[in-house]
């Protein structure tokens, strides 16, 4: 299936969002995370090629494929370091997705 990055340009947060759908439409129909105040017609959805057909993959492993492609997160005062830092390894990801999530999400059994 088709990947789609949603975002709205009028967001001051600068959030968005990775979703799947056939058309750009439907990918707009996901994003009810936005405040209600923004225009439908506004948000904006592109193709994300590189995560085509990884919809199936777990919550955390689709986030992990995410981080791999410098996607920034963030959960409270708790930043994801970018992949590409200094001293940041697969283990990185692991801790700060346990001290998040725990083993909520994961859909690998851990």
């Amino acid at each position: 299936m088709k990947a789609w990055i949603i975002s709205n340009p009028w967001d001051d947060e600068g959030r968005q969002a990775l979703t799947f759908s056939d058309t750009r439409n439907e990918a707009k129909s996901h994003a009810g995370w936005f405040d209600n105040e923004y225009d439908w017609i506004g948000l904006r959805a592109i193709r994300a090629k590189t995560f085509d057909d990884m919809e199936n993959l777990s919550e955390k492993e689709l986030m992990r494929m995410q981080w791999h492609e410098d996607w920034w997160f963030e959960y409270g005062n708790d930043r994801l370091p970018h992949f590409d830092e200094e001293g940041v390894t697969e283990q990185t990801f692991d801790d700060w997705w346990s001290r998040t999530y725990g083993n909520e999400g994961s859909g690998d059994g851990q």
